[in-house]
């Protein structure tokens, strides 16, 4: 097995999005990773929606612990992948032009792999800095985002979906003036997130038969 990756480390949407509030909107311990009890075991989450960095802390920990970055290239963007009839194999080409074949092919890349910027007159000539959720600036010294720096400045971010709502939270904490661009109003109701205590975490480690089997029967699963 090959497996392909743009991005220079394991983590998926959780390694692309480091913007600020970057978090889980469902509970910790419900979405992780369920074939392994030892793993279970011993990850303790600290909140109960977790942040991104520690969910990529936890990607990372799964990827070795399970060995799975040899099987990984990182820095690696397919260009096309083929169906050949006759061979019966699929032939993927890679941007920087290697290739590889084989009888089967998964596409994982998800819904929402490519950032889709606003077709917005003078965008390109804006003289401030800008920045796109999917591709915040790294921490070069943690799992997080680069903390770019809004105190005393006047902030403006376009659009309230989840990802907005999360970011708007925090940017309004040191911005001198923050302006949200909105083209449908969200309902948004509070995450009443906190740390999980001790007590709480035996507890949920001795209940995870049951909580996956609820998550399996939950409308979203």
């Amino acid at each position: 097995m090959r497996v392909f990756e743009e991005g220079s480390g394991v983590g998926g949407t959780w390694y692309w999005n480091r913007y600020p509030g970057a978090r889980f909107d469902s509970e910790s311990y419900s979405y992780g990773y369920s074939f392994s009890e030892e793993l279970l075991q011993e990850w303790d989450w600290t909140e109960h929606f977790s942040p991104q960095p520690e969910t990529l802390r936890y990607l990372n920990h799964v990827a070795d612990k399970f060995d799975l970055r040899k099987d990984i290239q990182f820095n690696s963007r397919v260009k096309s992948a083929i169906y050949d009839e006759a061979t019966q194999r699929w032939n993927v080409t890679l941007e920087n032009g290697d290739s590889a074949s084989g009888r089967f092919l998964i596409t994982a890349i998800g819904p929402l792999s490519a950032p889709t910027l606003p077709n917005i007159e003078g965008r390109d000539s804006f003289e401030g800095q800008s920045f796109h959720t999917a591709r915040w600036p790294q921490d070069p010294n943690g799992f997080g985002g680069k903390d770019v720096g809004f105190a005393g400045k006047r902030v403006g971010v376009i659009g309230t979906g989840a990802t907005g709502v999360q970011v708007i939270q925090e940017v309004a904490k040191t911005a001198a003036h923050l302006t949200v661009f909105q083209r449908t109003p969200n309902f948004c109701a509070p995450l009443k997130n906190s740390p999980i205590d001790p007590a709480t975490q035996k507890e949920i480690k001795a209940s995870y038969p049951e909580i996956f089997a609820k998550c399996q029967q939950s409308g979203g699963a």
